[in-house]
C-alpha cells in the first residue's frame, strides 16, 4: 500500500485498467530511460509516469471535481517527497492532468502525472 492508501501496481500501458483489483489505486507505467551522464558516478534521467484513480460512477460533478483537485494534491505532494529522496538530484517538467473519458467498466476517474526524474549514482 502507498501513501494516502493507494494500492499500487507497475505494469506495462496495455494492462490498464486490468492489474488495478481495488481503489484508490496507483498504477505506474516502468520508468523510461531517457539518457544518461558519467560512467563511475553521475546521473541517469528516466521519464516517470504515475496514474491515481478512484471509484467515481456514483459521484456528484461537484463531488467528482473534489476528488480529482485532491488527487491532483497527492500526486503534487508525492513528487515533492520524491525530488527529496537522497538519489534523486531533480525532477523536472511535472504535469498533471485529468485521464480523459472512462477509465475502466467501473466508472473509475483519475489523474495523472509525468515527469522527467534525474537520479544520482
Amino acid at each position: 500500500m502507498s501513501p494516502y492508501g493507494y494500492h499500487f501496481t507497475m505494469n506495462d500501458e496495455s494492462c490498464y485498467p486490468t492489474t488495478v483489483s481495488r481503489y484508490p489505486a496507483a498504477f505506474m507505467l516502468p520508468p523510461e530511460f531517457v539518457g544518461m551522464e558519467g560512467r563511475r558516478r553521475g546521473r541517469i534521467t528516466y521519464k516517470v509516469t504515475l496514474r491515481l484513480s478512484r471509484q467515481g460512477a456514483k459521484l456528484s460533478p461537484t463531488e467528482r471535481n473534489s476528488l480529482l483537485a485532491e488527487m491532483e494534491q497527492q500526486l503534487t505532494e508525492m513528487f515533492v517527497a520524491l525530488s527529496r529522496s537522497e538519489r534523486v538530484a531533480v525532477v523536472e517538467n511535472l504535469t498533471i492532468r485529468p485521464v480523459a473519458g472512462v477509465v475502466d467498466h467501473h466508472g473509475a476517474i483519475a489523474m495523472e502525472a509525468q515527469a522527467k526524474i534525474e537520479t544520482i549514482f
